[in-house]
């Protein structure tokens, strides 16, 4: 195209391109024009944003420290884009505060708990608006309770679950609560939802996977292992047995595929006839049987057995994509559910550190990048700044 036409296209067929870039590449254009950095701050390219931006797949990376210091700042994200194997920094100490950590995500809203047993503080968080906004303290004392996280374009659903604090020096496993908000419906309970959990569970410390789908949270429970399942419209959970479950180590669960439940675990049997693998199984329509999807190559085991060291792994799924972090190294493993496809990711650029990293294990989540987050308009917005855009 002749580059004297560009000037002269209509601005609402510059706005539609732009939405349909990267926000990687997007934060780059804004340095173009007055025009173009102001763009994230107008409404109406926002809305266009929401409707046309395609759903990128990303995993953002968070380096948790191996000793819990006092009210520590909270760490930069590290984003990965599997699709271009690309990294990118997004800092986080202008906009959450000292003291908390993350804890789960949902579309293109990060959540961060407070560290401090008791009452807990929730900070939703978008990470490229550097928009966020609190929910109200919990009303049930905690210590490390397991967070779910279900964000729709005008809801926000979260749900706490064990370690409930009986006294100061014990904690068991007995209650959750649900937060609602919904901007369709006006429906609004603060914490005001509660139920019992099954007995004699004990919540994995970590998140719970959502499958839209079937309206259910899943978490894993340890001591046998199993697979709780929280039913949102029931208000019920209820306890699913994993396959193998008496050969499992580090199993995980998560939500890849539109709405796929599956399971990831080690298996470990003494009997030669069952080698030591790692593999994935679904979660069936019925929701009780599961079939086993793949198995990791020998030679992919072999060098996540270097690296993992029997130190335990997890995993988060998003898309077509599970990604597994271990907590004895930095590496980052790859499998396209779809494809069946297992490779590494390609090391971080921004970890430092002997061997080419930091001090902690990284922690994953699912991440859709979004300029726009309208659910978080349902909570008093604590903090608006200018974007925070990409290193890297």
């Amino acid at each position: 195209m002749d580059p004297r036409i560009w000037r002269h296209l209509p601005q609402g067929l510059v706005d539609r391109v732009l939405a349909f870039l990267p926000p990687d590449a997007f934060f780059r254009a804004r340095a173009v024009c007055k025009r173009w950095y102001s763009l994230v701050f107008s409404d109406s390219f926002l809305e266009l944003h929401l409707r046309l931006a395609p759903a990128l797949p990303c995993f953002v990376f968070f380096l948790l420290p191996s000793t819990t210091a006092s009210s520590p700042p909270p760490p930069p994200a590290l984003l990965l884009n599997p699709v271009s194997d690309s990294w990118h920094r997004i800092p986080l100490d202008a906009v959450i505060p000292p003291g908390f950590s993350p804890a789960a995500s949902s579309h293109g809203v990060l959540c961060f708990i407070s560290d401090d047993a008791g009452s807990k503080t929730l900070v939703l968080c978008n990470l490229l608006s550097k928009l966020a906004a609190h929910l109200p303290p919990s009303p049930t004392p905690r210590l490390f309770p397991t967070v779910g996280l279900a964000v729709g374009p005008s809801s926000i659903c979260t749900v706490l679950a064990g370690d409930d604090m009986i006294s100061p020096f014990a904690v068991k496993n007995l209650t959750a609560e649900c937060f609602h908000a919904d901007g369709v419906t006006g429906f609004y309970s603060p914490w005001a939802t509660g139920s019992a959990l099954p007995r004699l569970c004990s919540f994995e410390p970590g998140r719970m996977a959502y499958a839209a789908s079937a309206g259910r949270f899943y978490g894993m429970s340890c001591g046998p292992f199993g697979v709780l399942a929280y039913d949102v419209a029931a208000n019920a959970w209820e306890k699913i047995q994993p396959p193998m479950r008496r050969f499992l180590r580090s199993p995980s669960i998560a939500e890849c595929g539109g709405g796929r439940v599956v399971l990831v675990a080690a298996v470990e049997k003494s009997k030669l006839s069952v080698p030591r693998s790692v593999r994935v199984w679904s979660l069936q329509p019925c929701g009780r049987a599961w079939s086993e999807l793949d198995r990791m190559p020998h030679d992919v085991h072999a060098r996540f057995c270097d690296a993992e060291a029997g130190r335990g792994f997890e995993c988060v799924g998003h898309g077509d994509f599970l990604v597994i972090t271990m907590r004895a190294s930095h590496d980052v493993l790859l499998f396209h559910v779809r494809r069946k496809e297992w490779r590494w990711a390609p090391p971080c650029p921004f970890l430092r550190g002997p061997g080419g990293g930091g001090v902690g294990t990284l922690r994953g989540f699912a991440y859709v990048p979004r300029l726009a987050t309208p659910c978080m308009a349902l909570l008093d917005s604590s903090s608006f700044m200018p974007p925070l855009g990409f290193d890297g």
